[in-house]
């Protein structure tokens, strides 16, 4: 239960929050995700889980949050049963390692432009340029031990951004407010993101 609830729950709240923002830095991106979902033909009353298949957009819009703003630094902690080398680097039996996604989203070896956030990387037409290194992208954790929830995790955040999409539009609270990030039990704001909400009117509420 514990599991389900800070690790599935409070995690995707971040993730939401994240996108959020980037959706008020950048509205074109709302404009892409509803068209597609418009397009897709997607019953906002009662969002079903096949029909998020096809949101191909807003799938990577959602991986490409993780990869900016991940609401965890680090959950690969291992210790080293020998000493062996990674490149040049001599790493101890007993040694504690540790990955930092942080790190691995913003490395240029793996990710071109890392500081520009950009959905179209993780779209399939491009998964190519990312295939040399698989693990350049571990949000979830990867292999035998990742995470159990993160398709509970997708499912959760696109259907909640979808409704949240089609019922509001939204500004920040203060015009001059500015992400910073904090580590707590999560890699996380360091001041709350607020919003002033408006609701849309149903003959308006796709018109993007």
């Amino acid at each position: 239960m514990i599991t389900v609830f800070v690790a599935g729950m409070d995690t995707t709240g971040h993730m939401l929050a994240y996108a959020v923002y980037i959706l008020v830095r950048f509205p074109e991106h709302a404009v892409k995700i509803m068209n597609e979902a418009t397009a897709n033909g997607i019953n906002f009353d009662c969002i079903r889980i096949d029909e998020l298949t096809p949101l191909k957009f807003l799938d990577a819009f959602l991986k490409e949050v993780l990869r900016f703003c991940t609401p965890t630094l680090s959950m690969l902690i291992r210790r080293a049963e020998k000493t062996h080398k990674l490149g040049d680097l001599t790493i101890l039996k007993g040694t504690t390692v540790n990955v930092n996604f942080n790190a691995i989203g913003f490395n240029e070896l793996y990710f071109d432009q890392p500081y520009e956030f950009r959905p179209e990387r993780f779209l399939e037409e491009n998964a190519a340029k990312r295939s040399k290194y698989p693990y350049s992208y571990i949000p979830f954790s990867a292999g035998a031990r990742n995470c159990i929830g993160k398709y509970l995790a997708f499912i959760e955040a696109k259907t909640i951004l979808l409704t949240f999409l089609k019922r509001y539009s939204f500004k920040f609270s203060d015009p001059n407010y500015k992400l910073t990030f904090t580590r707590r039990f999560l890699y996380e704001p360091a001041d709350p993101i607020r919003l002033d909400l408006t609701k849309r009117e149903k003959s308006l509420s796709l018109r993007y």
